[in-house]
């Protein structure tokens, strides 16, 4: 399975930080998804609540065409500054020259730690900070399952620029598994979101993978997206994105939402 695939089931990606500029002055408790970018958000589900988030991806590398239904992810709010997270993810369709393969992808558990959280007096080059910490477990389908547990973490920093821009970065770790073979893989993202107007955010992106596969070189990915605030607690998004390396084409689109009850 693609590589990209492989990596969002670990760390269940990206947080919209376009949301983070827009939703403090909307809502008492604004809702801040981790999709649809890849960047995941510094900010954890409050303590006794949750949040669901899901959605479609379809990846399109060279010959192979993915299709990815489902992308669910379940926070959970344990205690002020500590969030459960289950990843059921997707049931994947792929489809290559020769041969297809389909199936539910391995399922994720995690946590995510605020370790800091700026005052309200605070610089601006303080940036929110959280850890995520899971294991991908080999629980999918024979087709799609990498069939080794992988551990993960990933540093999550956030910057609000102004109160309609913000400004986000991870920095990442996977012990990723290639076939027979376990490896260092490192993730590296930049986003910078922007709130338009009613409860319309946009972002722009760049993440990449150190390196991509087991003695491979680096992948490098720009993409961008909107989210719509529809209510105070449920929005829609949807996001496209290219590849900067071989094959071509090499590119991605996808629709999602998150909601809380």
């Amino acid at each position: 399975m693609l590589r990209l695939a492989a990596v969002a089931e670990v760390l269940c990606p990206g947080g919209s930080l376009a949301q983070e500029a827009v939703r403090a002055a909307a809502v008492p408790e604004p809702l801040v998804t981790d999709r649809p970018d890849f960047t995941e958000a510094a900010v954890t589900v409050s303590p006794g609540k949750f949040q669901v988030e899901l959605g479609y991806t379809f990846t399109r590398s060279g010959d192979e065409e993915q299709h990815s239904f489902g992308e669910l992810l379940v926070r959970i709010g344990a205690l002020e500054w500590l969030e459960a997270r289950l990843g059921v993810n997707s049931f994947a369709v792929i489809d290559t020259p020769g041969e297809d393969l389909e199936g539910l992808q391995d399922m994720t558990l995690g946590a995510k730690l605020r370790l800091y959280r700026p005052g309200t007096r605070a610089d601006g080059w303080e940036p929110e900070t959280s850890l995520l910490a899971g294991l991908a477990l080999p629980t999918g389908g024979e087709e799609v399952s990498d069939e080794d547990v992988q551990p993960a973490a990933t540093l999550a920093l956030a910057w609000t620029l102004s109160g309609r821009l913000s400004l986000g970065s991870n920095l990442g770790w996977i012990y990723a598994s290639d076939g027979a073979d376990n490896f260092h893989q490192f993730v590296g993202s930049m986003s910078l979101g922007a709130g338009l107007t009613g409860g319309l955010g946009t972002f722009i992106e760049y993440f990449g993978f150190f390196p991509a596969g087991n003695g491979g070189s680096s992948t490098h990915f720009l993409d961008g997206g909107l989210t719509l605030l529809m209510t105070p607690d449920f929005q829609v998004d949807w996001r496209v994105g290219l590849g900067l390396n071989d094959p071509d084409p090499n590119w991605f689109t996808g629709i999602g939402a998150g909601f809380r009850p």
